[in-house]
This record gives structure tokens, sequence and C-alpha cells, in this order.
């Protein structure tokens, strides 16, 4: 839905009368949804989980870096079919689902840093992780070496 404004507020977010909106400062557009509440089900649970794990891996300051470098690579490529990619979490939660379904031993809700460094895991760096298919290829992505 697009949404136009009046009195040019572009940093209006929030939730108003059952919608949701946001500012999208890489778009540079103001983004309106449906503000849904999901039911809770276990699903819901584990991927909070999950997403709690992910955090407490506390990547270095580089290893971001290089996700967002990506992030941009990829959005300008044309190997995106259409797919954006919004932010560095994005890009990061994306190859860590796609290696758990490569190592099906792996638990995204139990995985720690050591075990990812002792199992010489391809998610340490950007490179590796595109080497291994776990992010599609684009252009420059041979740079992306900072260990997470």
């Amino acid at each position: 839905m697009k949404a136009k404004f009046k009195n040019m507020l572009l940093g209006y977010t929030g939730t108003c009368d059952g919608l949701v909106y946001y500012f999208n400062r890489r778009l540079n557009r103001v983004i309106v949804r449906l503000h849904v509440r999901p039911r809770t089900t276990e699903n819901n649970r584990r991927f909070g989980r999950v997403a709690t794990n992910l955090k407490r891996l506390n990547l270095s300051e580089g290893y971001r870096q290089d996700l967002k470098v990506y992030v941009s690579l990829f959005n300008a490529s044309m190997a995106n079919e259409g797919f954006t990619l919004l932010s560095w979490y994005n890009a990061f939660c994306k190859l860590m689902w796609k290696l758990a379904k490569l190592y099906p031993g792996l638990d995204l809700e139990f995985v720690t840093r050591a075990q990812i460094e002792a199992g010489d895991l391809p998610c340490r760096s950007v490179k590796r992780a595109v080497e291994a298919g776990l992010l599609p290829r684009v252009g420059g992505y041979e740079m992306l070496d900072r260990l997470m």
C-alpha cells in the first residue's frame, strides 16, 4: 500500500487505526501494513529462542560490516531476482538458517561461538558462507573475509 501524507510527516512511525507505519531510509518511502498480532505457537516460541541465541553469539564489528557490504552488493546485483535484503541481520539470519539445513545436527537454539569455531563452520566469514552456498554469490564477495 502506498502511503501519502499531506503534512510531510516523513518521520512518522508507529501504529494507528490497525495499521503499522514505518519509514525505510534505503527505499526513501513510508511503508504501511496491517497490524497483525500472530497467535502464539510453538514455532513462534522456537523462532524467538533461536533469535535470542543468535544475538548471544556477539558478532564482531568487522563481521557486521562485511554483512552490510554484502547486503549492498546483493541489492545492487542481478542475483537478487527481485528480492532485497533490508539489513545485515536479515543476511545473517538467512545464512544461519541455511546452515542449519545443511548441518542437520546443528540446533540454532543451542549453537555457541565455540561450536562454530571448533567445527570450522562456513558461517565464520561472509566469504566462506558464499562459497559454501549459504548466501547467493555476488561480485566482490572475495574481500569479505573478517571472522565472526
